[in-house]
């Protein structure tokens, strides 16, 4: 078996296995009998997360322990291997990688930019990086989500609703990773990429780097043609560059043995075990944390969020039964605050139900507590950016006790909107976004 066909082969059983797993989270739901979401797989919630557990030992809402293990481990990786997960196993990665490669099959050309254009736009991603974790880590909800191609792609088989729901999300995955990697190979990866940004400078700290032997290098320029990501490793002895997967493309095409090389100063390494070994830390960091009981998939509020907001913990695997010892009511008022069957099966997960949108009755649930007196204090209530198109403009002033045309006002909307129809149609018959309502909600309920 060639190495590059072995690197292909770890790429597509990665990208194979995660699609399964986003499909039967569909299909199941979360919690202890279903499938984990997209958001406890990501080495990337788990930096979204760290200030959750440094500062209030828990988790923010979606996430759970595995991603902030995933992270250490890829971190890990990196500094000892390079950016193995970007070459090897990233799915997002082998999405935009193989599209190229589709592309030069159909006859399409690639367009570089030039290196005036490519250069700043490549802190692109450092400046998203920074964005996200400090809306995240400031509002304590995910606020990169709603955007996230990797939960697009993870959520693909839930159809046009989830598309309409998240289309931003769609936008970037079918455009700027796909699209986009038609022309520019990877595009993703060189200027968007969250995570990439953030092993950056462990990459630029690896102990295995890609080398050049000076004496035996013909400056044919292979090398270059064939990197992924635009770099040039025929003009340096070390490639330092931040911006290296370490896929070994370039190693692989390099025409004189031993030329171009992964390793240390002192020793050589090949394409293939260097790959080998970088998956081989992977599997043994989550060999390890299955092992010491550090890999959970789901975790429960910190007691301060529980008591302040007994809704976030309410989840779309949970039965009515579950829901409702959650928040304290009864099996039968779930039932009426969601509207569901009457003849319901209680003990079924709600995400095996047709038609019923777990988020929406969230919100309804936290709206009839309030309005059982049950109210909740100002740091309970729903974070603005879980606000979804389903809920109506009644429904939302209602859930944060606040005044319709107040919300119409500040979003500047016409006041004669319709109050009692989804967000969602209201956003598309005024041509705007949901951020402006949830950016009013925010606005008007302070800090």
């Amino acid at each position: 078996m060639s190495k590059l066909r072995l690197r292909h082969l770890v790429q597509l059983a990665f990208l194979l296995f995660m699609s399964w797993i986003g499909y039967r989270h569909q299909l199941l739901g979360g919690g202890p009998q279903g499938v984990p979401p997209v958001d406890t797989l990501c080495p990337f919630g788990g930096l979204e997360s760290l200030k959750a557990f440094v500062i209030d030992g828990g988790w923010l809402r979606r996430v759970a322990p595995s991603a902030l293990v995933l992270f250490v481990i890829v971190v890990a990786m990196t500094l000892l291997v390079g950016r193995v997960f970007c070459g090897w196993i990233c799915p997002l990665g082998t999405l935009g990688e193989w599209t190229a490669q589709i592309g030069r099959k159909l006859g399409i050309r690639p367009r570089p930019l030039p290196p005036s254009v490519d250069r700043p736009l490549r802190w692109v991603k450092y400046v998203g990086l920074i964005a996200i974790i400090t809306g995240t880590w400031r509002l304590g909800t995910l606020v990169w989500r709603d955007l996230d191609p990797w939960v697009a792609w993870m959520h693909l088989s839930s159809g046009w609703a989830e598309v309409a729901e998240r289309p931003w999300a769609y936008l970037a995955l079918f455009l700027l990773v796909i699209g986009a990697s038609l022309f520019i190979e990877r595009f993703w990866c060189r200027y968007l990429c969250p995570l990439g940004a953030a092993l950056a400078p462990f990459q630029k700290l690896a102990l295995v780097k890609i080398r050049r032997s000076k004496t035996s290098c013909v400056s044919c320029r292979a090398c270059d043609r064939h990197c992924p990501v635009g770099l040039e490793p025929m003009t340096v002895g070390t490639v330092t560059s931040a911006e290296c997967i370490a896929c070994g493309r370039c190693v692989e095409a390099c025409p004189v043995e031993k030329t171009l090389f992964f390793g240390l100063p002192s020793r050589t390494l090949s394409v293939t075990a260097t790959g080998l070994l970088g998956l081989a830390l992977f599997f043994g960091g989550y060999g390890l944390a299955r092992a010491t009981s550090l890999w959970q998939t789901s975790a429960p509020l910190p007691p301060t969020v529980a008591a302040s907001d007994p809704t976030e913990a309410l989840y779309g695997w949970m039965s009515v039964n579950e829901m409702a010892r959650a928040v304290d009511l009864t099996a039968e008022e779930i039932i009426a605050v969601g509207d569901l069957p009457v003849d319901i099966d209680r003990d079924l997960s709600l995400k095996r139900v047709d038609g019923v949108d777990d988020e929406k009755l969230k919100e309804q649930v936290a709206l009839y507590l309030r309005q059982k007196g049950k109210n909740l204090p100002a740091s309970g209530l729903p974070n603005p950016d879980e606000i979804r198109g389903s809920l109506t403009l009644d429904e939302v002033a209602a859930l944060y006790g606040l005044d319709a045309a107040a919300i119409l006002k500040e979003a500047s909307w016409p006041e004669e909107a319709p109050r009692d129809i989804p967000l969602k149609e209201l956003k598309d018959r005024y041509g705007t976004e949901l951020d402006v309502v949830r950016d009013a909600v925010r606005n008007l309920i302070g800090p």
